[in-house]
């Protein structure tokens, strides 16, 4: 993935999710719904307790992604590698009816972006060209996660295992805004964002 390139039109949030996001504590990790040319898009925004260098930022970074779990439950695993700085971590329960909405867009649309919120207050914004490989396991997987019964304990249970033995090692994000259906909702509260 690559930044988005410096001419990009203007997004559009939801305020009440971001002021929610903003509040939460970093490091963090949330999703919701970005509008670019009147187009829904999923979103995941990266909120972190420290800046990525400018150098870091402008090569980009790796994103993976897993199913983890077994028979009863799953639980999404992502992963967001900076090369040369740093690696985040953060599991997500797929039964949840934000994560459904979300998860559903960037399968049929193929893309997404990726918001990094740096204390300070500078965001750094990437369109995913992710393309028909990209998101392989959740295409995969899609009727599972569609179908999902896992249950909170089952979700703590397995982010406190993986806490003990985090794989790949980097930071774990806490997840937030979990249940903010505002997060999708670009209906009302409209935030426009426009890149510098």
């Amino acid at each position: 993935m690559s930044p988005v390139p410096p001419l990009r039109p203007a997004l559009v949030v939801n305020r009440l999710f971001m002021q929610e996001f903003l509040a939460a504590d970093p490091p963090c990790l949330a999703l919701g719904m970005v509008e670019e040319h009147q187009r829904l898009c999923g979103m995941l925004a990266l909120r972190l307790n420290e800046a990525i260098p400018a150098a870091i930022a402008d090569r980009g970074f790796e994103f993976g992604h897993a199913l983890l779990g077994n028979t009863t439950f799953a639980v999404l695993h992502f992963v967001f590698a900076f090369p040369g700085f740093q690696t985040y971590n953060v599991l997500i329960n797929p039964n949840n009816v934000l994560v459904q909405a979300v998860l559903r867009t960037m399968l049929d649309d193929g893309d997404y972006f990726f918001f990094a919120l740096a204390l300070q207050g500078q965001v750094t914004a990437f369109r995913a060209d992710i393309g028909s490989e990209g998101l392989a396991v959740l295409r995969a997987n899609r009727a599972r996660l569609h179908a999902s019964t896992t249950t909170e304990d089952h979700y703590q249970r397995a982010v406190t295992s993986f806490a003990a033995h985090p794989q790949p090692t980097g930071v774990l994000l806490q997840w937030v805004c979990r249940d903010t259906l505002a997060a999708v909702d670009l209906t009302t509260h409209r935030m426009t964002l426009t890149p510098a």
